[in-house]
């Protein structure tokens, strides 16, 4: 089936004063730059889509290169959709490459598979020694205030992780209607919404606090929190919460510790992401405990993927 053949290519270099630019970019629909902004050290682009989401023949091909020296931040305002179709899928394939003393973060919006939907994707993250990644994907079980939960017909995830000639992470996971998967995600939250965030940096080699820190943000009644170390310098955080704004306060949580052990300043994102204004706090701050389930739920009664 024909559909939509989209593509993004980014190159993020430093120029003569030290800032990062784009010395490369090319994309089509359903992707569209907004203009990139600078902030704390950091060049973030905000991904933009024209198009309401993505349809059955849909596919979207991403290559994203971060050079020595630079800091790119990608993220998005809205919620990747995916939408209802009789037959075939849609399909997004996406490589980023990381140079040594690199950082690339990059933080969508959650994906969003509508019911009857059929999605596939292969994310291939290649960090070169000394390179620094953090990586954040989030699911929505679906169109939760329409009373869907997992009523998609089929979402493939697939995604490699190598840290110069090792292979680190292998992740698969597939989630098909009534599946055992989707019964594991359903066994706590009626409506469970998922996240999965890698970060390499040599940072973590000596970080084991950290850890500890990370793994004490689990909350039985709001959000399961579960850390790894894969390698001495990366670890995989996994969250399954009970809802929207609970995911969104938890990612908020586990990236504002993971920025304190990578000794770097968060940027803005000027959109609405539950964090506290100028920066995410090392530590809940009152402001962002009051606001963030007022922001969260404002920003996405339904939300890029995870693995189960």
């Amino acid at each position: 089936m024909s559909g939509l053949h989209g593509h993004l290519d980014l190159l993020a270099c430093v120029d003569t004063e030290g800032r990062t630019i784009l010395r490369r970019q090319s994309f089509s629909a359903p992707f569209h730059i907004s203009k990139p902004h600078h902030d704390a050290g950091w060049l973030v682009v905000n991904l933009a889509s024209p198009t309401p989401g993505l349809l059955a023949g849909d596919r979207v091909d991403v290559h994203v290169a971060v050079q020595p020296g630079a800091r790119l931040l990608l993220t998005a305002p809205s919620a990747s959709r995916i939408h209802t179709m009789r037959d075939g899928h849609a399909e997004l394939r996406q490589e980023f490459h990381v140079a040594a003393d690199g950082i690339l973060d990059t933080w969508p919006e959650y994906l969003i598979p509508q019911a009857g939907s059929r999605y596939r994707q292969r994310s291939v993250l290649n960090v070169e020694p000394g390179g620094t990644l953090l990586w954040t994907e989030s699911l929505a079980p679906g169109r939760t205030a329409a009373g869907e939960v997992f009523t998609f017909e089929e979402l493939c995830i697939a995604t490699d992780l190598h840290v110069g000639a090792s292979h680190i992470a292998r992740e698969r996971y597939l989630l098909t209607r009534g599946s055992a998967a989707q019964r594991a995600l359903l066994r706590h939250f009626p409506t469970p919404y998922y996240a999965s965030l890698l970060c390499v940096s040599p940072n973590l080699s000596n970080a084991d606090a950290a850890i500890l820190q990370l793994g004490a943000l689990h909350d039985e009644e709001r959000a399961w929190i579960g850390v790894s170390r894969l390698a001495a310098d990366v670890w995989a955080i996994k969250v399954v919460a009970a809802g929207s704004p609970e995911l969104r306060q938890a990612i908020v949580a586990v990236r504002a510790r993971l920025y304190a052990v990578l000794e770097m300043e968060p940027p803005s994102l000027r959109r609405v992401t539950g964090e506290c204004p100028a920066q995410l706090c090392p530590e809940p701050c009152a402001k962002q405990n009051a606001d963030a389930g007022e922001n969260a739920s404002a920003t996405s009664p339904a939300p890029t993927t995870g693995a189960a």
